[in-house]
């Protein structure tokens, strides 16, 4: 039997990536369950997603599409909540496999203080996220993780925020970028100080086990 709160969860931020216009027709979402994981259908379509459109996959079974999302969370225990999203900021930087600076407060406490461009494997991806949330992903959007789906829905929002203003900064070469310390100190702030509680509170509200 489903959880009914995970899948309300994941049906709930499918639908607010399509609200945001951060995603298009190739994004999955999941969310781990024990040794098992929810997660949205191939090709489903996030603006009328319905709960028919998640499957539950135990991670050491997850195979083609769903491959990745387990490795990932079987790589990563402090990792509850995956999206590999397509925003139109990040597709051009993915294709030529830039490396994001933190040019924004909330990207060095979010995201961390550089978001880099990873090979498309598991690997190479697991390797990429050490020290981070997200990567982006050579020919294939991004990846962002959290402790929740709404810090992994944040990350995205955060990430595609400043995608934009590292190309539209660098076109008038104005790019200010957050000194690497300082970027490295507000994530550690973030993580340790501001956002624990919040992120135990939403992890029962979105029904992870």
């Amino acid at each position: 039997m489903k959880n009914e709160k995970i899948v309300a969860t994941l049906v709930e931020y499918a639908h607010k990536l399509a609200e945001e216009k951060v995603c298009g027709i190739k994004d999955m979402i999941a969310m781990r369950s024990g040794s098992a994981m929810y997660v949205t259908k191939a090709g489903a379509d996030f603006a009328s997603l319905v709960d028919s459109d998640i499957d539950v996959v135990e991670l050491d079974k997850a195979e083609g599409e769903y491959k990745l999302f387990a490795d990932v969370f079987n790589a990563r225990e402090d990792i509850g909540a995956i999206c590999h999203c397509y925003p139109a900021w990040i597709a051009p930087l993915a294709k030529v496999g830039a490396t994001i600076p933190a040019v924004l407060d909330d990207m060095a406490q979010i995201v961390g203080s550089t978001c880099k461009t990873s090979k498309n494997d598991s690997a190479s991806i697991i390797k990429t996220l050490k020290g981070r949330n997200s990567c982006l992903i050579k020919e294939d959007g991004c990846l962002t993780s959290g402790r929740t789906m709404d810090e992994a829905y944040t990350c995205v929002l955060v990430l595609d925020k400043a995608a934009h203003c590292y190309v539209s900064s660098a076109v008038i070469g104005k790019n200010v970028i957050i000194n690497g310390l300082e970027a490295r100190l507000m994530r550690f702030v973030y993580k340790v100080k501001y956002s624990k509680k919040n992120q135990e509170n939403l992890k029962s509200a979105e029904g992870e086990v």
